[in-house]
């Protein structure tokens, strides 16, 4: 085979050199060993690898994502990612840049093989549509400027759309027909229409002349070209008019369009300079897919403008997916704004309450703590659970005035028991990821324990790893200043994210609560056994206590007793309970003999 000329980016040398040494008893040439972002992105600059080898979590300021993007602006080069874990949110990221494939290590020599050939030969695929789709492009265009072409932007207009589209639906078509059944070429088997509507263009360009509404109009063409003609799979931009462009792109699956518009939504949202003044304008963008929301692209336009006006009706801004929903129930729709708007009000309607959950020492069985969980009793849809409200809350803004309110009432709450003699009582609180994110964090919960006089000692964050991974150098950060208040950090819902031991030693954690679904049934499964009984031995050798959730049966209570857990939460002693109840069942908890039994 052709020398196939490969760079190396891992921080761990010896793994480097092993790594090395596998590829060139396969027949590649090595380019470079490096050890940082930094440095490949230096080295690309001057050389152009055929493959980039690159390990997610190397050391330094960007970690091996960011370095793929970073590099795919400079030139187009296949990257196979090497991860110690394959977690769902992180590949997905890992595909928004690019990324042709990943190896999760430790790897055997024919895994790697297997994987270099099948992604050099999917690059190649790649290459060869956008190349066919650009000629094609070309073609017409040199043929029939005046009539194809929007001469302002250069982008083709709408009445060159359908061309486009039937070209592409032939292109997929023909390409996966000529594909045997046991290739590992990926199979591009769908198209994506995104419609992308600009609200505001009309209302902003009253107040510009027509030299700055064209200035404006091809600032807006360009951020979407210069953003799609870079994809992995590189799509098509089309001028309908000014305050309106499609992009088609030909997929392997429709998540990655989703990212996709919302990338696109991010670049429109920056300000536009005209003339020294900064413009802003709205955007929503509906997606649709050929062949399943329609074959015809007429049609699929149509979808996504169903998709826009579901969007607009959410507040506007957004990058929305169509579905058949829209049109067989128009109600989901108003239903959600009516809750939006619902629960602006919900608030100073004192509608919310907290529940809480009794968390139980497996060594005492007493009472030790709460964990303290929001309902919504509106007045007219009864009583709704956080799982439904809190993304809504999220989405509109609304987490902050919320999670300021948890913080208060459950601090005030838990000060008031231990007032009554329950003064060895401790409360969790769980922190989304927008408010692990605000700002001013630190602020509400000093002012949260202050207003309420609770020890700082006796108030538990719990965080759950999905929020802490998304940036660990700034979320470690974040904690250690948390730190300092003293409060406790805990990692909630372990094990059903990426569970890298790595992070218990990076975050200084205090408390590990094990995912219940990791409890369930635990004396009948021995996977899950052996999994539990070796991170409650971790935990505790970090000097981690260690919390069992979701505990329902006495066999199960039985087998966390004996692994020497700390603490449990669930069914077995107890539902969630309001402030009265709790304080009813800690009283009764304390005077009486200890014992844990299920109750109703």
């Amino acid at each position: 085979m052709d020398k196939i000329n490969i760079l190396i980016v891992e921080d761990e040398l010896i793994i480097a050199r092993n790594t090395a040494k596998k590829l060139q008893r396969l027949g590649y040439t090595i380019s470079k060993i490096v050890s940082s972002g930094q440095a490949a992105i230096d080295f690309v600059k001057t050389t152009k690898p055929d493959l980039i080898l690159m390990d997610i979590a190397i050391k330094g300021n960007i970690d091996g994502i960011e370095t793929a993007s970073r590099i795919k602006s400079i030139a187009d080069i296949p990257v196979i990612f090497l991860t110690a874990y394959a977690n769902e949110q992180t590949l997905e990221r890992a595909s928004q840049v690019g990324c042709y494939g990943y190896l999760i290590k430790p790897f055997r020599d024919q895994e790697l093989h297997a994987n270099i050939k099948m992604i050099l030969s999917k690059h190649q695929e790649q290459s060869s549509i956008q190349q066919s789709l650009q000629d094609t492009v070309n073609e017409y265009s040199s043929q029939f400027d005046d009539i194809y072409k929007n001469n302002l932007t250069n982008l083709p207009n709408k009445l060159f759309l359908r061309d486009l589209f039937d070209y592409l639906v032939s292109s997929i078509n023909s390409k996966n027909s000529s594909v045997e059944d046991n290739s590992e070429k990926p199979e591009l088997k769908l198209i994506a229409v995104l419609n992308i509507s600009l609200d505001r263009f009309q209302k902003v360009s009253a107040f510009l002349t027509k030299e700055q509404q064209d200035s404006l109009v091809k600032e807006i063409a360009k951020r979407i070209t210069d953003y799609v003609n870079d994809l992995e799979f590189q799509g098509i931009t089309v001028y309908l008019k000014e305050d309106h462009f499609v992009v088609m792109i030909p997929l392997d699956k429709q998540l990655t369009a989703s990212n996709y518009g919302q990338e696109i939504l991010n670049r429109l949202r920056e300000p536009f300079l005209i003339n020294n003044r900064e413009i802003f304008l709205s955007t929503n963008i509906g997606i649709s897919f050929y062949p399943s929301d329609g074959k015809d692209i007429e049609e699929l336009l149509q979808q996504g403008e169903k998709a826009i006006e579901y969007a607009r009706s959410q507040g506007g801004n957004r990058s929305q997916l169509f579905t058949y929903a829209f049109n067989i129930k128009p109600s989901r729709a108003a239903e959600s704004l009516t809750m939006e708007a619902e629960l602006h009000h919900a608030l100073e309607r004192e509608e919310f309450e907290l529940y809480y959950q009794p968390k139980v020492n497996l060594k005492t069985n007493k009472i030790v703590g709460a964990e303290a969980l929001i309902r919504w009793n509106h007045p007219v849809m009864g009583r709704i659970g956080a799982g439904k409200f809190i993304p809504l809350a999220e989405e509109s803004g609304l987490i902050r005035p919320i999670g300021e309110w948890i913080l208060d009432r459950a601090c005030k709450q838990t000060k008031a028991w231990h007032n009554l003699g329950l003064n060895f009582l401790n409360i969790g609180i769980n922190l989304s990821g927008s408010q692990f994110r605000q700002s001013d964090l630190f602020h509400q919960i000093t002012q949260a324990l202050f207003n309420s006089s609770l020890e700082p000692q006796y108030l538990e964050l719990e965080l759950t790893e999905k929020v802490l991974v998304e940036n660990i150098k700034t979320n470690i950060q974040r904690m250690n200043l948390l730190k300092k208040l003293e409060v406790k950090i805990v990692l909630d819902d372990f094990g059903t994210g990426y569970s890298s031991l790595g992070y218990l030693q990076q975050f200084p954690f205090d408390i590990l609560k094990i995912d219940s679904c990791f409890i369930h049934n635990i004396d009948k499964d021995p996977v899950n056994a052996v999994i539990t009984k070796t991170i409650i031995t971790m935990a505790h050798e970090l000097g981690l206590k260690v919390v069992a959730e979701g505990v329902e049966s006495e066999a199960e209570l039985n087998f966390l007793k004996n692994s020497n857990c700390d603490e449990i939460q669930g069914y077995i002693f107890s539902r969630p309970l309001n402030a009265r109840e709790f304080q009813k069942l800690a009283m009764i908890n304390v005077s009486t003999k200890p014992q844990i039994s299920p109750i109703a």
